[in-house]
């Protein structure tokens, strides 16, 4: 999914950021890298950025970049990835504190100053104060905080509210494509992408909600699947039932929609790469969902012959 030269980009500026973090807090540095290194489980933080189930947010400018030009700008790309990977850490550090199943986030919140500040700085070198980048970004900054705490409050997620809230969590990728865009004399393509970013998020956070159901109903974390199966399934069946009888099958049924319309979206953007990674995040869920149905077929035996 990641070409070489990003893939090189990503392993050096995940270095300079552990190196940017040990001389800005010589005395914090140790615990937030631990936490760094955590989410990453205990694996590079390379291979972290480029899981090829993660958000693909350092991937994004790339394909408008390449959408527009025969190369991208490296060292462009290179501020780029660097800004977005600060810009991702803070963004969760907020969200594990939100979503009630932080553990040492609350100590590491001073390392919001320094994650908010790369975040930003990349872009100052590229925009001066009163170009129109400045705007966009404000909003879609604003936005991701007030999706963020939109989405901690919410006890239950309608399709409705899913769109507007819990899918609204990767809205920030709109910033570093924006970028690319008021680089490249094309602020005319910013509202396509952005349009497709909500989409691409949407069908990301679903992904998880669908795949991850186990967890995050025993973690009672409030999701637009498990929402969906408050509503659908009768009072006397159970969540495991009703995910063997329905539930998965609705929610592949959701994401191959979503997936359809993101193709066309993708070809009105001219972007072959995007085409090309979205028909093999299709393979790879046709290959889970065909591994997990398994098991989900036994489940429902089980549960008839408990019936029985």
């Amino acid at each position: 999914m990641y070409p070489t030269p990003l893939t090189q980009i990503i392993e050096t500026e995940s270095r300079r950021l552990e190196a940017d973090l040990q001389q800005a807090f010589p005395v914090m540095a140790p615990s937030v890298l631990a936490w760094l290194h955590h989410l990453a489980g205990d694996k590079a933080l390379t291979d972290y950025f480029s899981h090829p189930l993660a958000f693909p947010s350092l991937l994004l400018p790339w394909w408008v970049e390449r959408s527009l030009r025969p190369e991208p700008d490296l060292d462009f790309q290179t501020g780029l990835a660097y800004s977005t990977m600060n810009g991702y850490y803070y963004i969760r550090l907020i969200d594990n504190l939100m979503d009630g199943h932080a553990t040492v986030e609350l100590k590491l919140l001073p390392a919001l100053n320094f994650f908010h500040t790369r975040f930003q700085a990349v872009y100052q070198t590229y925009f001066p104060a009163e170009h129109a980048f400045w705007s966009l970004f404000q909003a879609v900054w604003f936005r991701s905080g007030e999706a963020a705490m939109m989405d901690a409050t919410l006890d239950v997620i309608d399709e409705a509210a899913f769109g507007r809230v819990a899918a609204q969590k990767t809205c920030a990728a709109k910033i570093p494509v924006a970028a690319v865009c008021f680089r490249n004399q094309r602020p005319d393509l910013i509202e396509a992408w952005s349009d497709l970013i909500d989409l691409l998020g949407a069908w990301h956070q679903f992904f998880n909600d669908l795949f991850d159901w186990p967890k995050d109903s025993q973690n009672r974390t409030v999701t637009y699947f498990l929402s969906e199966a408050g509503r659908r399934r009768p009072a006397e069946e159970t969540l495991v039932s009703w995910v063997a009888r329905e539930g998965f099958d609705w929610g592949l049924e959701t994401l191959a929609a979503w997936l359809t319309t993101l193709k066309v979206q993708a070809e009105a953007v001219n972007s072959p790469d995007l085409l090309a990674y979205l028909d093999l995040r299709q393979t790879r869920l046709l290959e889970q969902a065909d591994e997990i149905k398994v098991g989900l077929q036994a489940v429902a035996k089980l549960a008839k012959l408990g019936g029985e």
